[in-house]
């Protein structure tokens, strides 16, 4: 890439899908990422240390922000542990000649722990942001392996945020999972949402009075727990309730694409060799370059528009929606092909604002709590696990 090429300038967040195989079967799974067969000691198609070491100190030459590199997959504990050894070697020796600033996270199922990677983790200050359905019965899930492995990390002190997987067994479950967070010092969660794509199209089957009691019922619980163990997401919907509905201030009502920046400032570097601007929706947006020398591609500032495009559908839906005051924002790639899935996503924040007015007062004692809390402790938020964190 030439000196005055502005692309990856400002970029401070970098994925890598180091592999695309995955130890479960996940039903939801959006990648469709699974591959049984694969075992602990076997992550073949796995990315070339070397090369990964390559782009990602690429990135770090280009922007001028300090850097967040994101191992991902299918599941990167499937990765060998010599294969993380040699990445951090090389990268080591880039750090200390550059001077640059590097911290590392992990997306992980953490169904696997092998005790020979946690202390090479430890010295890397490797933060884990881990994938979890709670404790169920289903096999597939492999619930109790991964509950222990998330106490065990607890145990060794590495910090640790979870995205709580948005499936109907799930949300039942989260009451339980919030108070096993809070007993193993997890500070941070997020409900996270299924997709409507990959396998099995979950998101339509999510009753949205059920997602909408999850949420209620996490910010309740988030309050009684004095915010030790919260999901900022939903706590920032109380917010924007006592804001626009109890204090009637003046809010935008026309629906706007959420600024996430993707392709600003963060990236993802698939396993096929081309960056993209996010890991949700390559199949739109398209890559913006090449991993190997990062070269741009002819349409990378359209890959990068698409993410914050307005999107008709939405135009149309959102402006007399009852959830508005609460919501306002839209992932202009998400899909609404599948309307179903729109409307169940959609419905479930109907009814939340409705749950909200119903128990207004108890609805403005979080937010006033929670208010009180930012301003005590401002500095008190997320390192990690996709929650917005500012209003």
């Amino acid at each position: 890439m030439t000196p005055g090429n502005s692309l990856f300038t400002n970029l401070n967040s970098v994925t890598f899908q180091l592999i695309t195989s995955c130890n479960l079967s996940c039903d939801y799974c959006f990648q469709d990422a699974c591959n049984v067969s694969a075992s602990q000691g076997d992550g073949g198609g796995v990315a070339d240390p070397r090369g990964t070491a390559r782009t990602l100190m690429g990135f770090l030459e280009m922007s001028g922000a300090e850097m967040g590199m994101v191992f991902s997959g299918g599941e990167p504990m499937l990765v060998p542990v010599e294969w993380y050894e040699e990445f951090f070697g090389i990268m080591d020796g880039y750090v200390k000649r550059s001077g640059k600033k590097l911290e590392y996270s992990i997306q992980t199922n953490i169904s696997i722990l092998r005790p020979e990677i946690i202390d090479l983790f430890k010295s890397h200050g490797v933060h884990f942001s881990v994938h979890y359905d709670g404790e169920l019965e289903d096999p597939k899930v492999l619930s109790k392996r991964r509950r222990d492995n998330i106490v065990t990390l607890s145990e060794l002190g590495f910090p640790v945020t979870v995205l709580v997987v948005g499936t109907v067994e799930s949300l039942k479950a989260l009451p339980s999972s919030i108070d096993f967070f809070n007993r193993h010092g997890i500070r941070f969660y997020r409900i996270n949402y299924v997709s409507s794509e990959g396998r099995g199209h979950q998101v339509s089957r999510i009753p949205p009075t059920l997602r909408a009691e999850a949420e209620f019922r996490a910010a309740f619980l988030a309050s009684q727990l004095d915010f030790g163990t919260r999901d900022n997401v939903v706590l920032n919907k109380f917010l924007f309730y006592h804001n626009n509905v109890i204090c009637g201030s003046t809010y935008s009502a026309a629906p706007r694409p959420q600024q996430c920046r993707a392709g600003i400032i963060s990236a993802y570097v698939a396993a096929d060799g081309y960056v993209y601007p996010c890991s949700f929706f390559p199949g739109v947006t398209g890559p913006m370059a090449r991993a190997e020398g990062l070269s741009p591609l002819q349409g990378t500032q359209r890959a990068i528009a698409l993410c914050e495009a307005s999107h008709s559908y939405y135009d149309r839906k959102c402006p007399g929606c009852e959830a508005l005051p609460i919501c306002g924002e839209y992932c202009a790639l998400s899909p609404v092909t599948d309307t179903n899935f729109m409307e169940s996503f959609c419905n479930a924040q109907i009814t939340l604002r409705r749950m909200m007015d119903e128990n207004r007062e108890i609805t403005e004692l979080i937010a006033k709590r929670f208010i009180e809390h930012k301003k005590t402790y401002p500095l008190d938020v997320p390192r990690s696990c996709g929650t917005r964190t500012t209003l």
